[in-house]
């Protein structure tokens, strides 16, 4: 019997218009606690401390709920409210569809966190790809040219280790992992002392730890790797513009550290970036990239502006920024975002509005059907 009591318990709190109400509450003190947080530490900190986190500890030693706990228990609460409060029956069915077009609306949130991916695209005239770099996720990459064709080999830093053996499955060379630094700093010639069992092209003879940033791409890494095949340590630094050559086995090999690519489905080409200024002034008001599509043997023109990205698939390339150097070549930057559930918010909005026409048809009927009822009965 108390058992029973107990469960019911739970279910009427399950449907609880104060836990509904707590929630968003709480959702409302994160995002501006959250808001205030990313001044001084930084956009990447706040999202992983208030946005993404299921607990975070205030002060350093109070836990409080994170908005990745608080969405989950509202999601629940909304499940719970259509189920018991609201009921699954037909004559319910325009509340139903609205509580629905909600949970769809946090589901696609949970994508958003959880799965989606971000890149940048960069590209100056007449160039094209179809490759993008993550914004702070890096790579060891190694490559050599044959008979005019580059190959390449990657692996992603994340999945290297110290003391770690790593055989390159296309190359028949061993290297092992003697440091890896996350953020480093790279001393060259006439700052420290010099080492002729060391690789560098940039002139680098000694790679040290720094303290890890807040914001993810502030951190350049760093790695010592020691070649068993050329018995000598190759230095690569993330802040280097240039790869390390070495000869080994009769063939050129080339390591750099790079940001980690992403393969994108399709191939971006720049055709023409232009920017328009405010009349009598330098101020940019606007700018933009007309990009040539290539897919298979689909080939198109599309404008990319400011309020204008362009979708393909799950994703969406917007134009972002743009660099001139002085030569006056001129870059145009595309942010790259890979989102499966991006068409979930649309969705939600339209079952939404479905839901409360649907509410108010009913009530407007029933209504009618009441005032009927009233002046037949006088």
């Amino acid at each position: 019997m108390l058992n029973d009591l107990k469960k019911q318990n739970i279910i009427k709190f399950s449907y609880s218009l104060k836990l509904t109400v707590a929630c968003l509450i709480l959702l409302a003190i994160l995002t501006t606690w959250g808001t205030i947080y990313q001044a001084d530490n930084g956009l990447y900190a706040a999202k992983a401390k208030f946005f993404t986190s299921w607990f975070f500890l205030a002060g350093g030693f109070i836990p409080l709920p994170g908005a990745g706990l608080v969405l989950s228990v509202l999601f629940i609460n909304l499940i719970s409210v259509m189920i018991f409060r609201i009921g699954l029956r037909l004559k319910n069915i325009g509340n139903i569809l609205t509580h629905l077009g909600i949970l769809i609306l946090l589901i696609g949130g949970f994508f958003t966190f959880f799965f989606s991916e971000e890149s940048v695209l960069m590209l100056k005239e007449g160039e094209k790809s179809s490759w993008s770099n993550s914004y702070h996720a890096w790579e060891l990459s190694v490559w050599k040219d044959t008979q005019g064709v580059r190959h390449f080999s990657s692996i992603s830093l994340s999945d290297l280790e110290k003391g770690e053996k790593i055989n390159f499955p296309d190359f028949p060379i061993t290297i092992i992992v003697k440091k890896d630094f996350h953020n480093s700093s790279a001393f060259r010639n006439g700052e420290r002392s010099s080492n002729t069992d060391i690789l560098n092209a940039s002139g680098i003879v000694s790679i040290d730890e720094k303290k890890t940033e807040p914001e993810p791409e502030a951190n350049i890494p760093g790695l010592v790797l020691f070649s068993e095949d050329l018995k000598k340590d190759i230095l690569l630094y993330g802040g280097e513009n240039i790869s390390t050559s070495a000869e080994i086995k009769g063939d050129i090999y080339n390591f750099s550290l790079r940001k980690l690519r992403k393969k994108l489905p399709i191939e971006l080409g720049l055709l023409d970036f232009r920017i328009k200024k405010y009349p009598g002034s330098e101020i940019v008001k606007s700018y933009e990239s007309t990009v040539d599509i290539r897919h298979d043997d689909i080939q198109r023109e599309v404008i990319i502006s400011m309020n204008k990205p362009l979708r393909y698939k799950d994703y969406t390339f917007f134009q972002s920024s743009y660099q001139i150097t002085p030569a006056g070549v001129e870059y145009s930057v595309f942010a790259v975002v890979k989102n499966s559930g991006r068409l979930l918010p649309y969705i939600s909005s339209i079952v939404v509005f479905i839901g409360m026409l649907i509410h108010f048809i009913i009530m407007l009927f029933r209504r009618k059907k009441e005032n009927s009822s009233a002046q037949k009965g006088n």
